[in-house]
């Protein structure tokens, strides 16, 4: 969908709700396309172990853990 600047200003919840639904609209100035409104998506993170489950999972060797108790 193509709005000019001027229609995208006074109905911008109407055009930012058809673009949450899965909609581009395009904003125009002087008729030529601008800007496009889309919508949100969040980046996706990958989390990795600092340790592995290996390394989590060892016995614990005390001279390690002096002063900690």
């Amino acid at each position: 969908m193509k709005v000019a600047t001027r229609e995208a200003k006074s109905n911008l919840s109407k055009h930012g709700n058809l673009a949450n639904a899965g909609e581009t609209v395009t904003i125009c100035k002087s008729g030529k396309p601008w800007f496009d409104l889309v919508p949100h998506q969040t980046k996706s993170r990958s989390i990795k172990p600092l340790i592995s489950a290996d390394e989590g999972t060892a016995p614990v060797n005390p001279a390690n853990i002096e002063g900690w108790m």
